[in-house]
């Protein structure tokens, strides 16, 4: 059929638009004074257009005024792009974004066809219009890229095939600008990256768990902490790594962090794989997901197990330390190099040996406080091969040169390989009982 006759159109929709019952094509046949076959074809178009609707009443087909808003006032209100093509690839017709993006008027765009228009979004649609298979039906979508005024632009194109009043086909690109989108997905792409990589070389441990304690993330410095490998501990419950006796260690803390609490440097025990019991600082922070619903749980934790040894026998040694100020023998530590460092001493050892304070005696060399350096070097080499020495006979000497004789008891310290690393001793000055030419008590006794 060829193109419709705007006259006999117009009468069609006054002639419906009187009768709001709607008229049958024989009722119109007879109004129009026309082809009953050729009035059908004339409906036909209206309905494809939208101009008209259709309704079956029993088996005669009943036409009325169309209710909608035609689809080209809908177009305008749209904020996406809209340009739709005949099958000469000619334009019809654009909503007012297109010209806006283009930065041309509308009137410069109807009538051209796509070979006729230099543009990077016109280039990328001709692009896709020409991949398009001849046989191929129905909508398409596709992702355009180009580059317009110097920026990179992404959009979302719909090919719907549409057919005219008079026959004839053509397609409508309904574009969406997704360039906003794209750019939110790269940085949420390139944050994600950038997070599981800090999380992947964290030194502390991050294991992530769902809303039912299930772990679903466990980065390397976990594997350290807790002996697990990934493979093997996800998706099993965060209670594997509750000592017995505590069933709910993790729970009640999850409870608190599913109602959106954060729990900050929470002291708590955790077994590794195998039973081994550690001391862990651990922070959980509630997981927020889409719409602001909590959906698991972050945890950060840190072995301090060594720290809270280090606690315990600090608090000890200060108790040792008061203890031993009072007693009247020199108690201290010194390092096993061959010269030496005193370490750590009491008042008492200050006293046999005439320095002030420890900070002066700090300053100098066990070495020098031997009358004979041999000595120092003897000491050593016995406390190598024996670990223990007993009530030995040393001869020292002051700061004024003044000698002095005592009984040194001392325990010598080993690294790995065998090496004297730390002596701790007791010293008693025994001048006055030597020079008597007399053995200490002590000395006769066999206690140093």
């Amino acid at each position: 059929m060829g193109v419709l006759d705007p006259e006999k159109v117009d009468k069609i929709k006054r002639l419906l638009k009187w009768h709001q019952r709607g008229m049958t094509i024989s009722d119109l046949a007879s109004e129009m004074k026309m082809n009953r076959n050729l009035v059908a074809k004339y409906l036909d178009m209206l309905l494809i257009g939208g101009q008209v609707e259709m309704q079956l009443t029993g088996a005669a087909k009943v036409y009325f005024p169309a209710r909608r808003v035609p689809v080209s006032a809908l177009l305008e209100f749209s904020s996406d792009l809209v340009i739709v093509f005949d099958e000469d690839q000619r334009i019809l017709q654009v909503n007012e974004q297109v010209p806006l993006l283009l930065e041309t008027a509308k009137e410069a765009l109807l009538g051209k066809t796509i070979h006729d228009l230099d543009n990077p979004l016109i280039r990328a649609l001709k692009a896709g219009w020409t991949a398009r298979r001849p046989q191929e039906k129905g909508e398409r979508v596709s992702e355009l890229d180009c580059i317009i005024r110097g920026e990179e632009r992404h959009f979302r194109a719909k090919e719907v095939p549409t057919a005219f009043e008079d026959g004839s086909d053509g397609i409508t690109y309904i574009i969406e600008d997704i360039t906003t989108r794209k750019k939110y997905e790269e940085m949420l792409r390139i944050s994600e990256a950038r997070y599981r990589g800090l999380v992947q070389s964290s030194g502390e441990a991050i294991i992530g768990n769902d809303q039912n304690g299930n772990i679903i993330s466990w980065n390397p410095a976990a594997e350290r902490l807790c002996g697990y490998r990934e493979a093997e501990i996800l998706g099993k419950p965060l209670d594997i790594l509750v000592p017995a006796g505590l069933p709910d260690a993790f729970s009640r803390i999850l409870h608190q962090v599913h109602s959106g609490e954060t729990i900050h440097r929470h002291e708590m025990k955790i077994m590794r794989k195998g039973g081994a019991v550690l001391e862990v600082v651990i922070t959980i922070s509630p997981m927020i997901g889409e719409y602001g619903a909590i959906t698991g749980a972050s945890s950060i934790a840190r072995d301090i197990t060594g720290e809270k040894m280090e606690l315990y026998l600090r608090q000890h040694e200060d108790q040792y330390r008061s203890l031993v100020e009072d007693l009247n023998v020199g108690v201290y530590r010194s390092t096993g190099d061959p010269k030496g460092r005193f370490v750590w001493g009491n008042t008492a050892l200050l006293n046999i040996l005439g320095y002030p304070s420890m900070s002066d005696l700090q300053d100098v060399p066990v070495i020098d406080v031997f009358s004979d350096p041999g000595a120092r070097l003897e000491l050593l080499d016995e406390l190598r091969k024996r670990h223990f020495v007993k009530n030995k006979i040393l001869h020292l000497r002051r700061p004024g040169g003044t000698s002095i004789n005592v009984s040194v008891t001392a325990l010598a310290e080993f690294d790995d390989n065998r090496n004297v690393v730390f002596i701790n001793g007791i010293v008693q000055d025994i001048t006055h009982f030597t020079n008597n030419n007399t053995e200490s008590p002590e000395v006769r006794s066999g206690h140093g």
